[in-house]
């Protein structure tokens, strides 16, 4: 798993440095094309998204959502939601109730908000390969138990926050404009994590699925219509 993770660290920066050379002989760099693309009428866009990742060496999935605005089909800057999958990672906690102090099993609760932007640096039908160089989570865990004392059945330890970094590539291949199948590849760097949430957040995330385009769908029903970008991606 070490090494894994490594190479695909590493794969991500060679990603990002091949990013930041010209297009093309000729062609407009990088920073062109952001200065040309923010300088469009932004489109807007939301995804369902779920993608699969580990936390303390157990496999997990999370899901949640992401929505923003994509400008020239090259940039795009979104905000999300995520959380862990329920009962995906069951650890041994410590926890007191009045006076008795006992070691439970815990369930691990995880959600968190996303900060992201994308730069799509290939696009030409079916293709599509992209990059995200920067992506922040920022939220909260705890752990859900049964109570000892059997005043409650349920208990809560308290919500602590949690911080992270998650560069990832994607790929993508349409079959239709509307239809096609996606992957993606990431590494998620823990910048905070308290000491109260034991867990080992460090991991790869991946991906790979169909893909549904509701907005070409929409476009294709309605090619007089609002604008609206949507995507989901099932496993």
């Amino acid at each position: 798993m070490g090494l894994f993770r490594r190479h695909l660290f590493f794969g991500t920066l060679a990603t990002l440095l091949f990013c930041n050379q010209p297009v093309a002989a000729g062609q407009s760099t990088l920073l062109d094309t952001i200065e040309y693309s923010l300088h469009q009428k932004p489109r807007f866009f939301c995804n369902l998204l779920t993608y699969n990742s580990f936390v303390s060496d157990e496999f997990v999935n999370f899901f949640g959502f992401k929505a923003g605005l994509k400008y020239n089909k090259r940039i795009k800057f979104g905000l999300g939601f995520f959380y862990l999958n329920p009962n995906a990672v069951v650890s041994s906690i410590r926890v007191q109730e009045d006076s008795l102090v006992t070691q439970t099993n815990g369930e691990l609760q995880a959600r968190f908000f996303t900060l992201s932007a994308e730069y799509i640096y290939f696009s030409k039908f079916p293709w599509q390969f992209s990059v995200f160089p920067l992506e922040f989570g920022v939220g909260g865990a705890h752990y859900r138990y049964i109570s000892q004392l059997g005043d409650h059945p349920r208990l809560e330890t308290p919500d602590v926050a949690l911080i992270f970094y998650q560069p990832s590539i994607t790929a993508q291949y349409s079959i239709f404009k509307w239809f096609g199948v996606g992957a993606s590849a990431g590494y998620r760097f823990t910048l905070y994590s308290s000491k109260e949430v034991k867990e080992d957040f460090n991991s790869i995330g991946f991906s790979i699925g169909i893909r549904l385009f509701v907005d070409e769908a929409y476009k294709a029903v309605f090619p007089s219509g609002l604008h609206l970008s949507s995507g989901k991606t099932v496993k």
